[in-house]
């Protein structure tokens, strides 16, 4: 009956002297490689210079993966290549980020290998259609192809596609930089040094040390449109992802509706018929009675600094005014900021705010914290605030004690975890929420 291995009958080691030059090997030839990309396919070039490349010789790492900032690679696997397959190794990870696999997981993590297959199908499947060599045996259903890997993973699920070939690279877990000493890495293969003890020697490299976190994957949706915007402008032909790129900005909800089911809250209730005024009964004239109404106290944030341009500015603000006038009372002040405020108007039921005399004013850096401080030092705060922004620049840690809305301009993200978010495609008209 074979021993079973313990913590003591595996030996953790570091990369050798030989480890160390195929490190540095590897990293010359794959940056190589990148620019190579550059000239042959540039917006995927464009997207790979965002990412730093690490070569690792670490048992968690046989291949390659990515956290979203970084792509760690096994330098042996990597040289063990020619230049085409290495080119399709650097884009499918490239791929794997832009198409948020890992954020679009949730729900499947419980099935991992099945998750995998479905997204390396769905990267290989464009790779190939865009020109790529893919390595004989890696994952592809080619009778498949161009569906999603949500639904190549539910024909996995349901048997209707059994699960064949070889993945193409480490899709890492959350907990992938704490080194594994069980004997049953995931990740990549377990040395057996062979020695007359049974004894196991396993790699740890400790430049191996990949961090996932939500964020990165919101930042990659601004580096696919801006390198995508990049590209468009130097006439490079975009044919070959304008599937992708469509359903990467295709927003289900639109955002006026989400705009209004976020507001209706704070009137209280729903619009509601009043009984008629009785001073007109008598001249068969049915007039609703006259209420008090609670004002609503809006405050609406634009952010100046240069991701915000007129016309989406003038198309949110009437979709807005529209949506207050209709439920009623209001007291809307809008402020316009960069890294200052420069301007503080208010608007109401009365004076409304007219899109057609709008002016953006501004146009410098970016600071979030000013609209925020200028609402609470004098005056009753609102009770509601709503900021136009693309979200990179430094805003409050700790919310404020009313509720705010982040009307985030197409690729931007989100500057802090607080608060809900709607999504503003530009030109579209089409958006989602996100608590």
């Amino acid at each position: 009956m074979a021993k079973k291995k313990d913590k003591s009958d595996i030996i953790v080691v570091g990369p050798n002297k030989e480890d160390e030059t195929a490190k540095q090997v590897g990293l010359e030839s794959w940056s190589i490689d990148r620019m190579t990309m550059m000239s042959w396919r540039p917006f995927i070039g464009t997207l790979a210079m965002s990412l730093e490349l690490i070569p690792v010789v670490d048992h968690r790492c046989a291949t390659a993966c990515t956290d979203g900032k970084r792509i760690f690679f096994n330098p042996h696997f990597i040289l063990g290549m020619d230049e085409d397959k290495r080119l399709t190794i650097l884009a499918h990870e490239i791929w794997h980020c832009a198409m948020s696999h890992f954020t679009r997981q949730n729900g499947r993590i419980e099935d991992h290998t099945s998750w995998n297959h479905a997204i390396d199908h769905e990267v290989n499947s464009l790779l190939e259609d865009d020109g790529f060599i893919i390595p004989n045996g890696a994952v592809l259903y080619r009778q498949h192809k161009g569906k999603s890997a949500e639904q190549v993973y539910e024909l996995i699920k349901n048997l209707e596609i059994e699960i064949k070939g070889q993945v193409m690279d480490e899709h890492i877990l959350d907990d992938a930089a704490t080194p594994d000493t069980s004997g049953k890495n995931g990740y990549g293969t377990i040395e057996n040094c062979g020695d007359d003890n049974g004894q196991i020697t396993i790699k740890v490299d400790g430049d191996f040390r990949p961090r996932r976190t939500d964020d990165i994957w919101k930042e990659w949706r601004a580096k696919v449109m801006s390198a995508a915007q990049q590209c468009q402008g130097r006439g490079v032909d975009m044919e070959n992802y304008s599937q992708q790129l469509d359903e990467m900005f295709e927003s289900r909800v639109p955002w006026r509706e989400l705009l209004r089911q976020f507001l209706t809250p704070m009137f209280g209730c729903t619009r509601k018929w009043l009984p008629p005024n009785r001073r007109y009964v008598y001249k068969r004239v049915y007039l609703p009675s006259i209420q008090k109404q609670k004002q609503l106290r809006i405050a609406v944030v634009i952010d100046t600094s240069g991701s915000t341009s007129g016309d989406i500015v003038r198309t949110f603000m009437s979709e807005l005014v529209g949506l207050l006038s209709s439920f009623g009372a209001y007291e809307l002040r809008l402020i316009q900021c960069d890294m200052h405020i420069h301007e503080d108007s208010t608007y109401d039921l009365y004076n409304p705010f007219d899109p057609s005399k709008f002016r953006l004013k501004g146009g410098g850096g970016t600071d979030l914290r000013p609209p925020f401080d200028l609402v609470e030092e004098n005056g009753e705060p609102p009770e509601v605030l709503i900021f136009m922004t693309d979200g990179y620049g430094p805003a409050p840690k700790r919310a404020p004690a009313f509720p705010v809305l982040w009307a985030v301009i197409e690729g931007g993200v989100k500057p802090v975890k607080w608060g809900q978010e709607i999504e503003m495609p530009l030109g579209t008209g089409k958006g989602g929420l996100h608590a």
